[in-house]
């Protein structure tokens, strides 16, 4: 397929049926915010309230619905992986939730990044898909900022779409910004967002190292798709549902 790629470029016919190749398709139709092509790779308060994230999270709030009113608004972490749902982690996660069967549309998944609060609807929207956020690279200054950022586009969204859910839940680890976050909202609006997984204190390290492979062992949020904590994710989600 190559070589006779390559062999029609040398004639003017390939040259015309190179250029239509090439220009089939450019994804602007996926682009919700920005320039729809700049990688954001960085950790820092340019990489926080970037104006493409920015952006996006003032469409999603003035442009975006929920599709349906939700049983379950489920607020889950960001991923290395992109779109979301290609990670390690989402597909685990995904592929939990799915035992849900005919309840799995009813609960609405939501990101939560340094890049916005993102739909799993969205994901495939740029910048959405289109940065990296290294918490390796983070400080005690910048943790406590993409906190209150988080805590402020949370609560936005929640207030804006309060109408579209029935309940709330969060599937993070508990020691993470984000969490923090979600625990700010529950005390500021008086709100339930239980966290459904399970204590870190629960889960071996034998369990983690099992499903790390001995490539993953660098990646904190392992924990959320231990097999323990994947069948207590199921399970608290039918009680949140009922």
């Amino acid at each position: 397929m190559v070589n006779s790629l390559r062999s029609a470029v040398k004639n003017p016919k390939g040259k015309k049926l190179a250029k239509r190749i090439k220009s089939t398709w450019k994804g602007k139709e996926l682009v919700w915010a920005g320039d729809g092509k700049t990688f954001l790779r960085g950790v820092g308060e340019d990489f926080l309230t970037h104006p493409f994230f920015e952006e996006a999270y003032e469409r999603i709030l003035s442009n975006y619905r929920p599709k349906i009113r939700y049983k379950l608004c489920l607020f889950l972490p960001c991923s290395y992986g992109k779109p979301y749902s290609q990670s390690y982690i989402h597909y685990a996660i995904i592929k939990s939730l799915r035992s849900l069967k005919s309840n799995y549309n009813k609960v609405h998944q939501v990101i939560l990044t340094n890049a916005g609060i993102v739909p799993r609807e969205l994901e495939e929207f740029y910048p959405f898909y289109c940065y990296d956020w290294n918490p390796k690279f983070e400080n005690s200054e910048i943790k406590d900022r993409y906190t209150k950022v988080l805590f402020n586009r949370l609560k936005g969204y929640i207030l804006k779409f309060c109408d579209h859910y029935d309940k709330y839940a969060c599937y993070l680890r508990w020691n993470s910004d984000s969490y923090k976050a979600i625990s700010m909202v529950e005390r500021d609006l008086d709100l339930k967002i239980p966290n459904i997984s399970i204590n870190p204190i629960y889960i071996l390290e034998s369990e983690i190292s099992k499903i790390s492979f001995g490539v993953y062992d660098h990646e904190e949020d392992l924990i959320l798709i231990t097999q323990k904590n994947l069948q207590n994710l199921l399970q608290r989600v039918r009680e949140v549902m009922s």
